[in-house]
């Protein structure tokens, strides 16, 4: 929840079908804040998976058996 300080009110045009699918991701009890922001860690893991497998496919990594304690 945002506390008043951190909310303000900005409007970021988008198209009627993506208004839809966004309104469609809603929970009962979320705000588009919440949707937005759950889009916003949902596309960072992502983008970690991908790193990850880029650099295991290039194969320039050191494995967790490799490390020694």
């Amino acid at each position: 929840m945002m506390t008043g300080q951190e909310c303000a009110t900005k409007r970021i045009p988008v198209s009627p079908s993506t208004w839809e699918t966004v309104h469609h991701l809603r929970k009962p009890g979320e705000t588009y804040d919440d949707v937005i922001r759950n889009l916003i860690r949902i596309d960072s893991e992502v983008r970690l998976i991908e790193e990850t497998e880029r650099i295991r496919k290039r194969g320039r990594y050191v494995p967790l058996s490799g490390i020694s304690k």
